[in-house]
């Protein structure tokens, strides 16, 4: 029987950010479709958390890599076997757990979802040279799947940016404003995909407790989803957002009449908050609302796929996370995005909804979105047809990432 080909996953994990979580599940739900039996290593910022998250049934391995441990241990390893592999030398020597995993891969996929965009931080741009760099100074094949790049305008991204993209193998650009960004940089290898997550799977439920909270309000409701990012953005000119969200959930209540679920799309129990953990300020957001009994808060750490379903069961979804707008539309559920990136608009331009993405600044007139939001219900099947007809060609589009990897395998 032929050994299973073995992949290593890098840039998400399966706890934490769900949307990441996606689409690490959809890379080891879809690729064994392409190229048989495969083996996968993810390799991940949150070890202990996600070592439970393996899907059953899927022949996976969780490795360790925080950043320090990337950084300070992985990364200079990675530079002597560069000099190992110039010199023409055998890399049996190299044990350290993330290398020797990408090593003894076919391929390394990196599910960053962004990245080397400006206006992120110097810290996140050169993590994200480091994590792509690695596997590239190992001469391992690296795929960047569907994910948003650039611009490519400030320091060091401008020259990071172009060091590692046109190494990779493969870069998979989510966009239109992604492939011009990568055109800007010339000799990087791109191909135009749709995201990873349009081939999840949506669970067939929802746990209990979050069953019967959703029995107590009207089965007609919306589903806001806010962000501990988009928190950060807009506190930083001076707003204050969970004034603003409970605004709006209050602004959508008058003018639709509908129920509110709260939920968070990032989610790790029992820490602060932080780009990967919409808990906290989900929690702030239902208190601030408290005195209405149609809206409610859920506190539940939900897989990838079941909150794939709370927002199918939703009549509309509000978000600010990018793979809630992916199920959003993966479901053909009218979505109103209050983001922060090119990222968000490239993907609703292939439903015709460009419309219906916002800037954060948006918040600072929560009525105005909730006029959106409105519009959006009182043309609700219109939309949801819209978007029912364009999927097949998107979806068609998500699966060039497998074949991408496949290709870069072989």
């Amino acid at each position: 029987m032929p050994q299973p080909v073995r992949i290593a996953i890098i840039g998400a994990a399966l706890s934490a950010n769900k949307g990441a979580a996606a689409m690490v599940e959809s890379v080891m739900a879809r690729l064994p479709n392409e190229m048989g039996a495969c083996h996968f290593d993810v390799l991940t910022t949150y070890p202990d958390a996600d070592a439970s998250r393996v899907p059953d049934g899927v022949d996976a391995a969780v490795v360790g890599l925080q950043p320090l441990r990337l950084a300070l241990v992985e990364f200079p390893i990675a530079c002597l076997a560069l000099i190992a592999r110039t010199l023409r030398l055998p890399l049996f020597w190299v044990r350290s757990r993330g290398c020797r995993s990408m090593l003894d891969s076919a391929v390394v996929v990196d599910v960053a979802g962004i990245s080397f965009a400006d206006g992120r931080g110097f810290a996140i741009v050169v993590y994200n040279a480091l994590m792509t760099g690695v596997p590239l100074l190992l001469g391992v094949p690296v795929v960047k799947a569907a994910q948003a790049l650039g611009p490519f305008q400030s320091v060091p991204n401008k020259w990071l940016a172009p060091l590692v993209l046109r190494r990779v193998k493969t870069v998979c650009a989510r966009g239109a404003r992604t492939r011009e960004h990568l055109d800007s940089l010339g000799g990087v290898n791109a191909v135009d995909v749709a995201d990873l997550a349009f081939s999840l799977d949506e669970a067939a439920g929802l746990p209990t407790v979050v069953s019967l909270a959703l029995g107590s309000i009207d089965s007609n409701f919306i589903v806001v989803m806010p962000s501990a990012v988009v928190r950060g953005i807009f506190e930083s000119k001076g707003g204050d957002y969970v004034t603003a969200m409970a605004g709006l959930i209050s602004e959508i209540r008058r003018t639709t009449g509908h129920s509110v679920v709260i939920a968070p799309h990032s989610y790790r129990a029992g820490l602060p908050e932080g780009r990967m953990n919409d808990g906290p300020v989900c929690r702030e957001v239902a208190e601030a609302c408290a005195g209405d009994a149609q809206v409610i808060g859920l506190d539940s750490d939900l897989t990838a796929g079941e909150l794939r379903h709370l927002v199918a069961l939703g009549s509309v979804l509000v978000t600010s996370r990018f793979h809630a707008m992916i199920s959003g539309l993966a479901t053909s559920t009218p979505t109103v995005v209050v983001g922060w990136s090119h990222k968000y608009r490239e993907v609703l331009d292939d439903f015709g909804l460009s419309s219906l993405g916002l800037d954060s600044s948006a918040l600072n007139n929560p009525s105005e979105i909730a006029d959106v939001v409105a519009r959006v219900l009182s043309t609700r099947k219109e939309l949801s047809q819209q978007i029912t007809a364009a999927l097949p060609a998107v979806k068609v589009r998500s699966l060039r990432n497998f074949s991408a990897i496949a290709e870069a395998a072989r």
